[in-house]
């Protein structure tokens, strides 16, 4: 391969680098664009309990532990739904800095790492879940951070390596119980680890096995619960191939053709020799990291956060596309066409994530009117709530009416038979037993045709109407109407004498 000219800098391809990592800086500190996610509100209300010193079944419907929460609560502490993005944000630098660990390890080139790097922070993946008060970007950061500490004992021969496996199980676990898909990675990173050093994949197989059993022996009941109703139910097929492939298609086509690229320049250069170099193995290995979240989407036609979970797939391919970069400018020398041709994609690559991060910016409806709405209100100790997203109105009537006084539409019990059904509801609203109900009709649009009818009937009035559309890369329901009910009559039974609030 042909070494660059002394003292020869691609000034060209660079400045589109800095374009790049100029429109990811602007991106990041754009924490203002849109309301909270249902998600966001929830974690911030648990974040919020938790930090008041109260519980909440968090293991029987969210897919990781409390830290995440802690976390989470202590931004939105100090700034409220911005503040707990801007700590997403911090952590999402802390991502990079694990990439940039690892990726150095595995090259042996700070220009390579830097440029994966740069190629991730651009990726509107990667952005938005720096920006998301959710526990993704919790759980890339410790992932990330486990790589390099893993890499490191396997490569080692002396006791130092310890050290490093030490941090590499910890941080990995941290990983897991932050967000429990991570745990697609336990059965890789072991059998690399035993590649590489069989003494360090066994301990590395064994100690990760060990914490993680601990933790589900501790949360044991909770966590059958969970399997029973959010992976078998919620979680289940939700969406077809089709729209599962053209997903992950829009995101990772230009990353996976850069890859194809790269390898048969490989395959080219070295000929019959192409498999007994090193870097032919690390990008042959970078595919098979790539695709576990990927293939998991695909097979269980399952669209629920896909969007967000491609993130691991741009993580390992991203290193790919810095080499075949790096190398490529090289080769030629860094010339002005190599150059132009470098930055050319760069650019695309540019206007490619920010077409992607505003579809994302508009996945969702803006609820902040419901929030103002709802803090002009008078609420007290008798007040009731019915909302098809309980936790926004957790999170804003937080300490000012009971959270016994809140209950989801898709999940009330009003009979206290131990079942939700849908008469619940229905029996609910005839005996006027909320002052206001919240339909976003994101959640379930034809449940709620019925229910104005009832609400109509009944004595309610309706206090706010919002037409919002979306983009389909959260769900496939992409219009609907904000509603904000209140009840102009008492409730049939006292609230204080009503078994379903107490």
């Amino acid at each position: 391969m042909a070494i660059r000219k002394p003292g020869a800098i691609p000034y060209l391809f660079l400045a589109a680098i800095l374009c790049g990592l100029l429109f990811s800086a602007a991106m990041r500190l754009y924490l203002n664009f849109n309301g909270g996610h249902i998600d966001e509100y929830d974690y911030l209300f648990v974040g919020k309990q938790l930090l008041a010193g109260k519980e909440w079944a968090t293991y029987l419907y969210i897919f990781g532990s409390n830290l995440d929460w802690y976390i989470l609560g202590m931004g939105e502490a100090i700034g409220g739904l911005e503040g707990a993005r801007a700590v997403a944000g911090l952590l999402g630098l802390v991502s990079l800095l694990g990439l940039y660990r690892f990726v150095h390890e595995l090259y042996q080139s700070a220009a390579i790492a830097g440029l994966s790097v740069a190629l991730l922070a651009m990726q509107a993946v990667h952005i938005f879940i720096s920006k998301f008060a959710t526990y993704d970007i919790i759980a890339l950061a410790f992932f990330s951070l486990s790589l390099a500490p893993l890499w490191v004992a396997c490569q080692r021969k002396d006791k130092q390596r310890y050290l490093s496996l030490l941090a590499a199980i910890a941080l990995f676990s941290l990983a897991v119980t932050s967000k429990y898909i991570v745990v697609a990675y336990v059965p890789l990173l072991t059998l690399l680890a035993l590649w590489l050093s069989p003494l360090i994949g066994v301990l590395f197989g064994l100690g990760v096995t060990l914490i993680l059993g601990v933790y589900v022996g501790w949360h044991w009941a909770d966590l059958q619960g969970l399997y029973a109703i959010q992976i078998k139910g919620t979680h289940g097929v939700n969406s077809n191939y089709a729209y599962i492939l053209r997903m992950e298609v829009l995101y990772l086509a230009l990353p996976l053709v850069l890859w194809l690229i790269a390898l048969g320049w490989q395959a080219i250069r070295l000929r019959g020799q192409a498999l007994r170099e090193p870097t032919t193995v690390i990008l042959l290995g970078s595919l098979v990291f790539a695709s576990p979240l990927a293939v998991y989407h695909l097979h269980g036609q399952n669209m629920i956060s896909l969007y967000k979970h491609l993130v691991y797939a741009l993580f390992f391919l991203s290193p790919v596309m810095a080499w075949l970069l790096w190398n490529g400018l090289q080769r030629f020398q860094f010339k002005l066409v190599a150059q132009a041709v470098s930055a050319v994609l760069v650019l695309g690559m540019i206007w490619l994530n920010y077409g992607l991060l505003r579809d994302m910016h508009q996945g969702y409806p803006d609820v902040r009117p419901v929030i103002d709405a709802m803090a002009a209100q008078p609420l007290d100790a008798n007040t009731t709530i019915a909302s098809e997203d309980p936790y926004l109105m957790r999170y804003a009537a937080f300490d000012k009416i009971p959270q016994n006084h809140i209950k989801e539409l898709a999940w009330m019990d009003n009979n206290m038979d131990g079942k939700s059904e849908k008469k619940d509801v229905v029996e609910a609203l005839w005996d006027r037993k909320f002052t206001y109900v919240f339909l976003s009709n994101l959640i379930q649009p034809k449940a709620n045709q019925d229910l104005r009818g009832v609400m109509k009937s009944r004595g309610y009035e309706k206090v706010l109407e919002i037409p919002w559309q979306t983009s389909q890369i959260m769900s496939r329901q992409d219009k609907g109407v904000l509603e904000l009910y209140k009840s102009t009559q008492p409730a049939r039974i006292p609230v204080a004498e009503d078994a379903m609030f107490r």
